[in-house]
């Protein structure tokens, strides 16, 4: 640790020392929290040495002079110890050093930023005001009389306002004393302030170049995945781990700011000076696709190409989303035209609280709620082997079950205290308190991972011990490949033995892993009771909870590939159980996800579709082989189906690759419905299209904006982007475009009114 001395009117220069890092207990505003993490990781200004700020205590001229000294990169004042300037200010004061520094250090003298009383003294020991504070904190800047005014102090105050030097700062008058929390608000504020000739006061007091524009995105308080003296960052685009040199406070993660290097070890991360940036900080209730619900109420859309930082890794949120789970916190940075920038998944809950139950010695404190997949739980229902976290800003207990079993591939730098594992073909990292976990497996041996909420590894246990379930959705694959979406959240990427046909995509499965490490996946059995109508807006599935970030897929056709489903996209509040094909749960009976039967409508995509055969392959059957012309041509035919529909008011076109000819769509392009699964498998399937209902034909005046249409039927909702045919051109428009050119509208619905139906297609002449 580095010992550093406390500016205390009651306390000496030999006083307790401060230490970097450190939390301040008595500190609440997250501000006031950052700026203290940041001047007491630069040796500026410190704590008590036993864990508080004193945020409220006034501070005299001689410790703000030396907060300013030390802000301008004056570290030692022992060169200036042994002069007197001032008669109230003896070469044996505390300060003196600092004080002269001001006064005789020749970069610091020109700006003279500080003065004595007319009377020739300094009063060191009386408390600083809030116009002296502005006026010292303008000349650090460079700032003169010729450049603020001539009425001081009130001209100085004025100045430092505009500046945003007193930004976040409590309010005063010229001649009131400040805080400590004032003065550190301050400084922070200054120090992010160019100077009137546009230089910038941080570079002093760093080692090498800042790094600007950063994001602390962890500190091994927060994430478990990273080692001691490590500090994870996102710059540019990137993700950055770099060393510390000391410990910063978990304040200042989440924040944007600059990164400052250690003056000796210059690669070292010494501080992290923040902004007050905009950032939105949100309790995540589930993610999906294309929009994270939030528990403080909200719904927040996100574009596919949002760079998200989850895990320790930063991805693109189309292909990250799965891994945001409940109870986390997430980041949301903008730009300063308010457009979503970055998105960072804070895991700081996890540090350190989490504890295998059965295994480790845990005990929930009174009054914590237990929850699991969303679900209150009782104590008595957690299970030997489940991972519980204790979240102290909730008080809650979140319990969780998921697990993995697999062979032990490989492991860094040790597969007994390791940092990084390979299971199911699959790379975790390892905190330092999981490691020793791993001292009773062996590899090539088959082991169980248990993770935490957050989908961190927690713990490794034998199979011989334990061994996981894994069902899951089969996402992807290729020659070689399969990769299987799990319904516990994990995603699996690995080696097959055997060729995993393209038609199993986006069916259920269940996975294992043989001693070769090839991944294996069988058809997993379905439901076949009636277990109950779901009542979504209730949360409940019969008798049973069900999760608020359950999964939910549905197919359209009896082997069908799944389509997953948020929970927005179901209009019918009761899904009869008799729609309802399979069923998983958690131990404590609260479903976790659904698989439902065609029930509604949004797995279906409508548009134009047409098929195509092309002969990509002859083969001569029968004759003679020394003749020639003899025996019988076979064409071997490549089957493919297209399908044009809308997506944000624009023609997209689909090709999907078929098994085999499908009569119905030879020809010209017809309006029909496929499966929407269909539109993101990449090999060949068997495919079903559903012909929609013509309603009936009706005026521009039956239209009730572009939500509903009033027919002879009754009133039917308007799927969002409906197609318009138009049958003279075989060309799509929207509904917008239809009604600005057309008065007649024939009405085609995916089901009759009665079962939920909606128009799904339009067509104009």
């Amino acid at each position: 640790m580095v010992r550093r001395s406390f500016v205390c009117l009651s306390l000496s220069l030999a006083l307790l020392a401060g230490t970097a890092g450190a939390a301040f207990k008595d500190i609440t505003d997250e501000n006031l929290a950052q700026a203290a993490a940041s001047l007491d990781a630069l040796a500026i200004m410190e704590g008590d040495g036993v864990g508080n700020f004193e945020p409220n205590r006034s501070l005299t001229r001689a410790e703000f002079t030396k907060l300013a000294a030390a802000s301008l990169g004056v570290g030692d004042a022992t060169a200036y110890q042994s002069y007197t300037l001032f008669p109230d200010v003896l070469y044996t004061h505390w300060a003196s050093g600092y004080i002269a520094a001001m006064v005789k250090s020749p970069d610091l003298a020109k700006k003279q930023i500080i003065r004595g009383n007319a009377d020739g003294t300094f009063t060191p020991e009386k408390p600083v005001t809030y116009g002296e504070a502005c006026t010292m904190l303008l000349r650090m800047l460079d700032y003169t009389t010729a450049d603020v005014g001539p009425i001081w102090p009130n001209d100085y105050v004025v100045k430092a306002q505009s500046l945003g030097l007193t930004k976040g700062a409590a309010s005063h008058g010229v001649n009131d004393p400040i805080t400590r929390a004032d003065a550190a608000i301050m400084l922070r504020n200054t120090l992010r302030t160019p100077t009137k000739g546009g230089e910038k006061l941080y570079t002093a007091l760093s080692g090498s170049t800042p790094v600007e524009n950063s994001i602390l995105l962890a500190t091994p308080e927060t994430d478990s995945s990273l080692q001691a003296g490590q500090l994870r960052f996102y710059e540019g685009g990137q993700i950055v781990t770099r060393p510390a040199a000391n410990s910063l406070d978990s304040a200042l993660v989440g924040a944007r700011g600059v990164v400052l290097f250690d003056k000796t070890a210059t690669s070292k991360v010494k501080s992290f000076l923040p902004e007050v940036s905009e950032r939105e900080t949100y309790t995540v209730v589930r993610a999906e696709r294309q929009q994270i619900v939030t528990k403080e109420g909200g719904q927040i859309a996100v574009g596919r190409k949002v760079p998200v930082v989850v895990q320790g890794a930063l991805q693109d949120y189309i292909e990250a989303w799965f891994d945001i789970r409940q109870g986390q916190k997430v980041n949301l940075y903008y730009d300063k035209d308010h457009n979503l920038e970055l998105i960072a998944v804070d895991n700081a809950f996890v540090s350190g609280d989490s504890y295998v139950w059965g295994v480790d010695t845990v005990a929930i404190p009174k009054g914590y709620r237990v929850e699991r997949n969303g679900a209150t739980i009782q104590e008595g229902d957690i299970q030997k082997y489940d991972v519980v976290t204790l979240d102290p800003t909730t008080q809650t207990a979140l319990v969780s079950n998921t697990r993995i079993t697999g062979v032990y591939q490989e492991a860094t730098p040790s597969f007994r205290f390791p940092e990084k594992v390979k299971v199911l073909a699959t790379e975790f990292p390892v905190s330092e308190k999981a490691a020793p976990t791993f001292d009773n497996t062996e590899l090539g041996k088959k082991v169980t991972l248990l993770f935490d909420v957050s989908g961190q590894v927690r713990a490794a246990v034998p199979e011989s011990e334990l061994s996981a379930s894994m069902n899951g959705i089969v996402t992807a694959t290729t020659e070689n490949e399969v990769t299987v979406q799990l319904f516990n959240g994990l995603t699996i990427k690995g080696p097959v033995e055997k060729a995993v046909k393209s038609v199993a995509v986006g069916q259920m499965v269940r996975l294992s892993q043989d001693t070769n490490g090839n991944l294996r996946v069988t058809e997993a059995t379905r439901t076949t009771t009636n277990p109950g109508d779901w009542i979504v807006s209730r949360g409940v599935l019969g008798s049973k909870p069900v999760a608020p970030d359950v999964q939910v897929f549905e197919r359209v056709s009896d082997n069908g590939p799944l389509n997953p489903l948020k929970l927005e996209d179901i209009k019918n509040d009761v899904i009869s159980g008799k729609n309802i094909e399979t069923v998983v749960t958690d131990p404590s009976g609260t479903v976790t996800a659904l698989i439902i039967r065609d029930a509604t409508g949004e797995s279906w995509v409508w548009g134009l579709v047409e098929g195509a055969s092309v002969v990509v392959e002859e083969r001569v059957v029968g004759g003679d082989p020394n003749v020639e012309g003899s025996g019988i041509v076979i064409p071997i035919y490549d089957y493919k189906v297209k399908i044009t529909t809308l997506e944000d008011g624009k023609p997209k076109t689909y090709t999907i690759d078929v098994v085999d000819q499908v009569d119905d769509l030879v020809g010209k392009p017809t309006p029909l419905g496929l499966p929407r699964a269909a539109l993101s498998n990449t090999g060949e399937m068997n495919l079903i299209s559903k012909k929609p209902i013509r309603v009936g034909a009706v005026t521009l005046q039956a239209f009730d904006g572009y939500q509903s249409v009033k027919t002879d039927a009754g009133v039917y909702p308007i799927a969002d982007d409906v197609p318009v045919f138009v049958s003279r051109t075989n060309q799509l428009i929207t509904l917008r475009q239809a009604k600005a050119d057309y008065d007649a509208f024939v009405l085609y619905a995916d089901a009759p009114l009665s079962e939920g139906g909606r128009i799904c297609m339009i067509s104009v002449s």
